[in-house]
C-alpha cells in the first residue's frame, strides 16, 4: 500500500470517526440507534478517494461503535456495512473515468451507498439484534441518516470539487 493511500484513509477514517461522534440517539423499539453525520463523511471520502472510502468508513464508524459502550457490539457490522457502504458510492463516483466530478452520478453513488447502509444495517437488526418488526423501526434512522448525508453532501461536493480540481491536488492513491 502506497503511504498517500494509507494517509488519505487514515485522514477520512477520522473523519468518519468524527461525524458518527456527532449523532443525536434515539430510542426505537426498546433498541438504541441514533442519527449521525458519518454517512455524510463516507459520501464525501467516496468523491474525493473513490473505493478506498470503504477502508475509511469501515475503519472510522466501527471504531466509533467501539468506543462507545453502547455500541460495542455493532463493531463489526458496522466495519462491513459502512465498508460495503463506501465501496459502493466511491466505486459508482468514480466509474467511467468520473472521478467523483460528476453530480448525477455522485448522486447515484449516494442513493446506492446509502441503500446498501439501509438494507445491511436492516438484515443485521433482524437476523442478530432485535427481530423483524424492530429492523423494520429501526430504518427510521438509517434513511434519516442517508437523506441527511446526501442533503449535506451535495452543496459541499459541489464547492470542493471544483477547488480540488483547479488546484491541481491529486487526492488518487
Amino acid at each position: 500500500m502506497k503511504i498517500k493511500r494509507v494517509v488519505l484513509i487514515g485522514l477520512f477514517a477520522a473523519i468518519c470517526f468524527i461525524g458518527t461522534a456527532m449523532h443525536i440517539p434515539i430510542a426505537l423499539g426498546g433498541s438504541n440507534s441514533m442519527i449521525h453525520l458519518g454517512t455524510t463523511a463516507i459520501f464525501i471520502a467516496a468523491i474525493l478517494i473513490g473505493k478506498d472510502a470503504a477502508l475509511a468508513g469501515a475503519i472510522g464508524c466501527a471504531l466509533f461503535d467501539g468506543m462507545n459502550p453502547m455500541f460495542t457490539a455493532w463493531v463489526v457490522p458496522t466495519f462491513i456495512v459502512k465498508g460495503l457502504t463506501g465501496y459502493a458510492a466511491g466505486k459508482i463516483a468514480f466509474a467511467g473515468n468520473k472521478k467523483g466530478n460528476s453530480m448525477k452520478q455522485n448522486i447515484l453513488a449516494f442513493i446506492v451507498g446509502g441503500l446498501v447502509s439501509l438494507f445491511g444495517y436492516f438484515i443485521v437488526n433482524w437476523l442478530v439484534f432485535v427481530g423483524f418488526h424492530t429492523a423494520m423501526l429501526k430504518m427510521i434512522t438509517s434513511l434519516s441518516t442517508t437523506a441527511l448525508g446526501v442533503a449535506i453532501t451535495i452543496p459541499i461536493a459541489a464547492a470542493i470539487k471544483p477547488i480540488i480540481n483547479k488546484s491541481g491536488i491529486n487526492l488518487e492513491a
